[in-house]
């Protein structure tokens, strides 16, 4: 699958950490206790510098979805078309995310995902959030 990669000091950020040992992660603020994306370090809820990383449950409702018939990047050319899924994570945060290339899918605005990460190489893992249920035979 080719992919956009991050530069190396981005994923050596925590969310990419986590990511890259097969984990979500959410920059989650130690006092409101509600999660933000992307990561910051203050807390755009109750302006707290107290910013920690807990586990998200994984759990997403589609808000939105478009499918992308011409390569926004030179690199996607061959992965055209590719779907493109806007989620809302059940700790209140909105993520964009998308389908697995070669992956079919049958998705409905405000149906229920579950996260399911995967691994590129050692140092890249995605969050893709697919229908909740679906095992590896269903994809």
């Amino acid at each position: 699958m080719t992919v956009i990669r991050p530069g190396d000091e981005y994923l050596a950020q925590p969310f990419w950490t986590h990511l890259a040992n097969g984990t979500l992660h959410l920059s989650t603020c130690e006092d409101c206790n509600k999660a933000h994306h992307p990561p910051s370090p203050i807390c755009p809820h109750c302006r707290s510098f107290n910013i920690g990383w807990k586990p998200a449950s994984g759990k997403a409702t589609l808000n939105t979805y478009a499918v992308a018939r011409h390569a926004v990047h030179p690199l996607l050319a061959d992965q055209v078309p590719y779907t493109i899924t806007l989620v809302d994570l059940e700790e209140g945060v909105r993520l964009v995310s998308g389908i697995p290339h070669g992956m079919e899918v049958d998705l409905e605005i405000g149906m229920p995902l579950e996260c399911k990460v995967v691994k590129i190489d050692d140092q890249l893992s995605l969050p893709y959030f697919l229908p909740a249920g679906a095992t590896d035979q269903d994809q």
